[in-house]
């Protein structure tokens, strides 16, 4: 992973301008040494698994499926999910926290600015990846395990289901091994390419600043009262100026 310390927003934004396209997609990183795995393979989920990687691999699907199960049938209160398309579901589910497969990435790099350092309280990274390094066509699969022998790696272009995807302008990959990030993942027989952004901790308070000039703050990335609500709470405790 290519490394780069960033020490201001404008610098930031110099550097995207300069060095990144319309074709390549952000994540932020609240710590620059989260790795690039999607939830459910995180230490907490696979530590739940026994026996060798291949068995935990399955056990991971398992429990994956058997949680978003329980969410399409617990959640009908609120929204009913069970005629949805399969990748409108695990969307909405990703959206809501549910350990899946998906790692979130956004086509906006001040989304992902925003996402590293929100509420961040050590050195933050934006990672940066071409997408087009990935094969796109989702709507063909029936579901997120029926990835084609050929893609370790898929990207997922998600329907316009809820305000916060438009928002955020979310895209997913979606990782045949979700416990090997990304950036240790073979692309087509070589390494992803991956970009690390770094902002120091010292250089964030006024990061979050400036974001904020430029529109991006909670009431923005989370449309509606709650969003709104966190993002004046924030003012009024000084987190802006």
């Amino acid at each position: 992973m290519n490394s780069i310390t960033i020490t201001s927003f404008s610098e930031y934004i110099s550097h995207v301008e300069h060095y990144y396209g319309r074709n390549h997609l952000f994540r932020g990183l609240k710590k620059k040494s989260y790795p690039l795995i999607p939830k459910i393979g995180r230490k907490n989920y696979v530590q739940r698994c026994s026996g060798e990687a291949e068995q935990q691999l399955f056990e991971l699907q398992d429990l994956e499926e058997r949680t978003m199960n329980d969410f399409i049938k617990m959640s009908v209160p609120h929204m009913d999910l069970r005629d949805m398309n399969p990748w409108d579901q695990w969307t909405i589910g990703q959206h809501h926290g549910l350990p899946t497969r998906f790692l979130d990435w956004t086509e906006n790099p001040l989304i992902a600015a925003y996402f590293a350092t929100e509420d961040a309280t050590d050195d933050v990274a934006i990672c940066v990846t071409d997408r087009t390094q990935f094969n796109v066509g989702t709507d063909d699969l029936p579901d997120i395990f029926s990835l084609p022998e050929d893609d370790d790696v898929l990207l997922h272009i998600p329907s316009y289901i809820n305000a916060r995807i438009i928002a955020q302008k979310g895209v997913f990959t979606v990782h045949r091994n979700p416990t090997l990030p990304l950036d240790q993942t073979k692309i087509n027989g070589v390494l992803c390419n991956v970009d690390q952004l770094i902002v120091p901790k010292e250089a964030l308070q006024e990061f979050v600043k400036d974001l904020d000039w430029f529109g991006i703050n909670r009431s923005f990335i989370y449309p509606g009262l709650d969003g709104l609500a966190y993002y004046l709470d924030f003012k009024a405790k000084g987190g802006i100026d």
